[in-house]
């Protein structure tokens, strides 16, 4: 399908394109005056730096499900816990001041893992997860073991 293009004239008399600009013919070359009339130069400008540019925030239940997401991921938990009276559906609690995160765990442990090695490993996993995700510095983490459980597949007989 075709749309018809009307042709206007300037006030010289030669012919316009649609944008009432005087037409191109085959073989001219624009002037100089012509280029710069129909697309004036835009200036560069400068980047604003990251840290520049804004703010974001990360709210404590975002936080949350990462920091339980990231514990679950370590050998031999089993579970991770709401925490706190209050847990909206998060399975640990987060304190966020500023660039400041607080954490608080409760999980389960498969049976017989070692609790001080694994409790130190989901520190460091938790706190290296956290920071990379969400640039948040990690104050400390609570973890509180709530429970040993069987290993999946096991009976309790």
């Amino acid at each position: 399908m075709t749309t018809p293009v009307e042709h206007h004239t300037t006030p010289s008399g030669s012919p316009a394109d649609v944008h009432g600009l005087p037409a191109q013919r085959p073989g001219d070359a624009p002037s100089a005056g012509e280029v710069c009339s129909t697309r004036p130069v835009q200036p560069v400008r400068p980047a604003v730096p990251a840290e520049r540019r804004g703010r974001t925030d990360i709210p404590e239940r975002v936080v949350s499900r990462i920091a339980a997401r990231a514990a679950r991921e370590v050998p031999w938990v089993r579970e991770v816990h709401e925490r706190g009276p209050l847990a909206f559906g998060g399975h640990t609690r987060a304190v966020v001041n500023g660039e400041l995160a607080t954490l608080s765990l409760d999980m389960s442990v498969e049976y017989p893992a070692p609790l001080l090695q694994v409790t130190e490993t989901v520190r460091r996993h938790v706190a290296d997860r956290v920071r990379t995700l969400t640039g948040l510095h990690i104050g400390h983490i609570d973890i509180d073991v709530t429970g040993v459980v069987l290993p999946r597949g096991e009976d309790g007989g």
